[in-house]
């Protein structure tokens, strides 16, 4: 997306995911991030360092979420939306390759889960912070170990900031 794209980075990791909702006005998760201590800059520069791994999204993969329920192309829709079209791969395995980290592919399912465990009609930026925190990827641990928040903080924060109990 355009923070993989902005640091040469090929394919789109969690990390990535997670840069791209510390930037203002992409919805409510940002002030969560913020508030738990969480600067982008600092963050871009932990990810600079890191080399993200995984494979490009497949037909096989795109079939494997159709097969659980998730319709990749309502999920990049989704993404756009809240994210920005900018931040959105051009396509998949139907119109070209998207090339998504395995741990990425993990946390964009759980962020479809979170939302339906919410009970919200669609996934906002914060469904998408709630599936990277659930899905436990050491490249996102170490960024937020770097700067100092727990996942588990951030997690409580993002439900109080939607309304839920944590």
């Amino acid at each position: 997306m355009g923070e993989a794209r902005a640091l040469g980075h090929d394919p789109v990791g969690t990390t990535h995911l997670l840069l791209g909702l510390l930037r203002p006005g992409v919805g409510a998760c940002y002030q969560v991030l913020h508030d738990g201590g969480l600067d982008a800059d600092a963050a871009r520069e932990i990810v600079k360092r890191r080399t993200p791994g995984g494979s490009a999204l497949t037909r096989d993969d795109a079939d494997a979420l159709w097969a659980v329920g998730i319709d990749l192309d309502v999920v990049l829709a989704l993404l756009a939306e809240t994210l920005g079209p900018d931040d959105v791969p051009e396509g998949h395995a139907g119109r070209g390759r998207v090339r998504l980290s395995q741990p990425a592919k993990k946390a964009l399912q759980l962020a479809l889960r979170e939302a339906i465990w919410l009970k919200s009609k669609s996934i906002g930026s914060e469904h998408i912070l709630l599936g990277l925190l659930r899905c436990d990827d050491v490249d996102v641990n170490a960024v937020l170990s770097e700067l100092g928040v727990t996942p588990d903080s951030l997690r409580a924060a993002t439900l109080r900031a939607i309304g839920r109990a944590a």
